[in-house]
């Protein structure tokens, strides 16, 4: 492990995405490597538990969580978020969170990722949303019992975490794990989205393609994301439903830094065969992040995805300037999605949607849930996404000698507009629905019979 921290302290300096960020923060690189350097020369063993030899990594998280860094399917360090709902109105600032556990952990007034959010609450799946309270964080800070606001404590009680795969069968119809679309009645329509694998983006293309005339002249379409992790967002397919014209400047917009580098493509081209800073590494590691993607492909593949990795893999051998030099791309956002409102017009010819969401929403879910969210008419009900967003495009790799397989964001990005915390706090809902009971079939076909109402 100690002869790969030179090559990690290089790529990193080149391509990670929040290298800027930490040391606007203080972060010293210089001797946060050499510090891990010495801990691994002081073990008197020549092998380490893993967890014991990353350790000092978890302090960069301590910083500034990030979970789209850090080694390959170790959750040493990652955290989703939890949704909390208060029993009553804060009045004033939060500024500690105690848990089950007793534990006494600090909030930050100044974060608005931190703050109670004002939302309706599905508190009895019989009767309509109330007015409420609820917050949202890290879920590796245990399980919420109470925020101090004002100097008063206010009971927290988590919303219910156990899977959803069976409420989401029973919507769907069939298996959770595939794209399906399912006519509830002439107005109301389901569409599920399950985890935006290259496979599952196939499959989708084919699902949309064979749909009758009628899909996309819903009144209200209920868009089912929950326990989907990202991958590669199929907004193109969802031109039935969905005012791509309209969100086009949403996209463009959308606030980013990315350094490029000549890593950059072979990166994220490792990324697909699993399932934006600019240097020689960006290509590298965009290739990276590819190979993670299409490893669970079956031929044949549509021509669209074939000529998309045919695109990444040329990149590869692209002239690299001597030095592999960094170069950053920022973009502004011209809008963010803390200026999502509920409306209840949908743009003309297609349906409001509602979208259900949930703490394993991450990553290019959470890509869809702010471009749809941009769309007039549009309701995010559930709890709280997990928050793998702020920290982007992650990139992957393996290092020679320990052979761990490493993967780092290669930008940020600023989706809400206002620079507040997003990893492990997640995109906030319209409509939080607590229980079990309020995440069920009959819950959310009420529910969307609610919005249509609404359309009269």
């Amino acid at each position: 492990m100690r002869q790969d921290l030179p090559l990690l302290h290089r790529v990193m300096e080149k391509a990670y995405g929040g290298w800027a960020g930490a040391e606007k923060r203080g972060w010293d690189w210089n001797r946060w490597f050499a510090e891990w350097d010495r801990e691994l020369a002081s073990r008197t063993t020549a092998k380490l538990p893993l967890a014991e030899a990353l350790a000092p990594f978890g302090r960069l998280e301590d910083l500034q969580l990030d979970n789209h860094s850090g080694p390959v399917g170790l959750p040493f360090f990652s955290s989703g978020s939890r949704t909390a709902v208060l029993d009553s109105a804060p009045q004033g600032a939060c500024t500690q969170m105690r848990t089950a556990e007793g534990a006494m952990l600090p909030i930050d007034p100044k974060d608005p990722a931190q703050a109670p959010k004002k939302a309706l609450i599905l508190a009895d799946v019989n009767a309509p949303e109330r007015e409420g309270y609820y917050f949202a964080y890290p879920a590796r800070r245990g399980i919420a019992a109470a925020v101090q606001c004002g100097g008063k404590w206010i009971t927290a009680r988590p919303t219910w975490a156990h899977s959803r795969r069976p409420l989401i069968s029973s919507l769907a119809g069939k298996s959770p794990d595939e794209p399906s679309y399912r006519a509830l009645n002439g107005e109301i329509a389901y569409l599920r989205l399950p985890t935006f694998s290259k496979q599952n983006g196939e499959l989708l293309r084919k699902l949309v393609a064979a749909l009758p005339d009628s899909a996309g002249r819903e009144k209200v379409l209920i868009v089912d994301m929950r326990s989907n992790d990202g991958g590669d967002e199929p907004l193109a397919q969802l031109a039935r439903w969905v005012d791509l014209p309209g969100l086009r400047n949403i996209r463009l917009g959308f606030g980013r830094r990315l350094p490029q580098s000549c890593l950059y493509t072979a990166l994220r081209w490792g990324y697909e065969q699993v399932g934006i800073s600019g240097s020689c590494l960006y290509t590298a590691l965009r290739w990276g992040y590819e190979q993670v993607g299409i490893k669970s492909l079956q031929p044949p593949i549509s021509d669209a995805l074939r000529d998309s990795l045919q695109r990444q893999l040329d990149g590869l051998f692209a002239p690299a300037a001597d030095g592999c030099p960094v170069s950053v791309q920022e973009t502004h956002a011209a809008w963010g999605y803390r200026e999502h409102r509920v409306t209840t017009e949908p743009p003309a010819g297609k349906p409001r949607l509602l979208m259900l969401v949930d703490n394993e929403c991450g990553s290019d879910c959470e890509f869809v849930t702010y471009m749809l969210s941009a769309q007039s008419g549009s309701v995010v009900a559930g709890e709280n996404t997990f928050g793998v967003g702020q920290f982007m495009q992650p990139g992957y790799f393996i290092l020679p000698n320990s052979r761990i397989q490493f993967r780092i964001a290669l930008g940020m990005s600023d989706i809400d507009g206002d620079g507040r915390s997003f990893d492990g706090y997640g995109l906030d809902v319209d409509i939080v629905l607590p229980t079990e009971e309020a995440q069920g079939a009959p819950a959310i076909l009420r529910l969307a019979n609610r919005l249509l109402q609404q359309l009269r």
